[in-house]
């Protein structure tokens, strides 16, 4: 009985922990963007069209990396938006690892599912590990580190979906619906790193490079609204997912 009601004890607590990461990415992500400098990969000195009236963060035109430069794109020190972008996808690393071992207490019900619910807890981790370092690699100091974990984290995220896909398509607790949900995030997640390797040209070394190149300003702009798209679709999706996890329906399950 003690051992029931301290798994329900966990389950809420992994909830509660993801919630609160999930939020806190949405709060310092804002921050961060409000205290960024200002310039893109677009905007910045190389660039014959240069605007230095252009001042702050665009969303349409800057990455979230952007948020991590040790110096923003117009030349600026990043010192404090970068440092709250640090802290943000520390939340994310943490948000992801919380929410998929509290997944884990729900898919063990069926015991044919419990390897494969492993499995995907060790995605999870990965995509986490990747996330946290992107904020901890500024791609205009370590551009090769920070792309390696941008990787890492997208594409381990990538076989967390189809994984979680499947598991609760076949768990007799959990609605299918949120099997749907995970098969649209797995879609959504699939594009994204499809265009990180076939999308239009980036740069593929760091501002200041003999080799670096000012994009089209078309092609910077598919490619952040793409990202924003991404990241505020997964967001959202996990906080719904969270909300409706968090019903007593739920928690009495757990064993």
């Amino acid at each position: 009985m003690n051992n029931i009601m301290n798994n329900k004890y966990k389950f809420q607590i992994l909830l509660k922990i993801s919630f609160t990461c999930c939020v806190l990415f949405l709060v310092l992500t804002s921050l961060s963007m409000y205290l960024y400098p200002g310039g893109s990969m677009f905007n910045n000195q190389m660039n014959p069209q240069f605007d230095s009236s252009e001042n702050g963060y665009i969303h349409t035109m800057n990455f979230f990396s952007d948020l991590g430069l040790y110096k923003s794109w117009t030349g600026e020190t990043n010192f404090l938006s970068s440092i709250i972008f640090s802290y943000a996808l520390l939340s994310v690393g943490i948000g992801i690892i919380s929410y998929y071992f509290a997944m884990h207490f729900l898919l063990i019900k069926n015991i044919g599912l419990i390897k494969l619910s492993k499995l995907g807890i060790f995605f999870a981790i990965c995509s986490a590990i990747g996330f946290i370092f992107v904020g901890f690699t500024p791609s205009d100091l370590f551009l090769k580190e920070h792309m390696f974990f941008v990787n890492l984290a997208f594409r381990s995220f990538l076989i967390v979906m189809l994984i979680y896909t499947y598991l609760i398509f076949k768990s007799k607790y959990i609605p299918n619906y949120f099997s749907l949900i995970y098969f649209i995030l797995f879609c959504l997640v699939f594009y994204y790193v499809y265009i990180l390797i076939s999308g239009p040209p980036m740069p593929t070394v760091s501002f200041g490079d003999s080799n670096f190149f000012i994009p089209d300003e078309n092609a910077l702009f598919f490619h952040v609204v793409s990202q924003k798209i991404v990241i505020y679709g997964l967001t959202f999706s996990i906080l719904y997912q969270i909300i409706l996890l968090k019903k007593t329906e739920y928690i009495d399950l757990i064993d």
